[in-house]
């Protein structure tokens, strides 16, 4: 089986079945969106399986397997439309010119959703802080965002960062056949 055979059941699977099917995929930011919410979609619940058969086997790595699962369940309903705008953003802004534009593409994109994810939470807890009037909390709450975003990053990347590399790769060989 050749990459090319591949790319053609991805292809076919995608406007059968996925986002394909949803309005304005056939545009090329759209369509990237598409592609990119899907693939946050697909690694989130990925990691969640992975951390859940880590907290089950009882693994022997220093986590709280049943803490990230947990985090990255609720943190799903957040990424997934972050990760569209992300990857609508970086397809209309990324300079055409860039050489390996969809790997490029895609790791930009899920550095943009670990961004964007980042400062709703931020500006959900500074609303509520403005409604509440503890004002002096902010700078508390901008140092366990941080943290937050760290720990999210540290925790996920090794899996995000590839994925988006290539759900960036499949979307602009996609595109290109199109």
């Amino acid at each position: 089986m050749n990459l090319s055979t591949i790319f053609d059941g991805l292809e076919t699977s995608c406007k059968r079945y996925g986002p394909g099917r949803l309005p304005g995929s056939e545009r090329y930011d759209v369509g990237a969106g598409y592609a990119m919410a899907s693939a946050a979609l697909g690694v989130t619940v990925l990691y969640a399986l992975i951390a859940y058969s880590l907290e089950v086997s009882g693994s022997p790595i220093g986590s709280d397997w049943r803490f990230l699962r947990t985090m990255a369940l609720y943190a799903l309903p957040l990424i997934v439309p972050v990760a569209f705008i992300s990857a609508v953003l970086v397809w209309r802004l990324l300079p055409a010119n860039v050489s390996y534009y969809g790997a490029i593409g895609g790791v930009a994109a899920t550095v943009g959703t670990y961004i964007g994810s980042l400062a709703v939470v931020f500006a959900l807890a500074i609303v509520t802080i403005l409604v509440t009037g503890e004002t002096v909390q902010v700078l508390e709450v901008l140092a366990t965002m941080g943290a937050i975003g760290f720990v999210a990053f540290a925790a996920t990347f090794w899996l995000t960062l590839p994925v988006g590399c290539i759900a960036g790769i499949v979307h602009e060989h996609v595109h290109a056949r199109a």
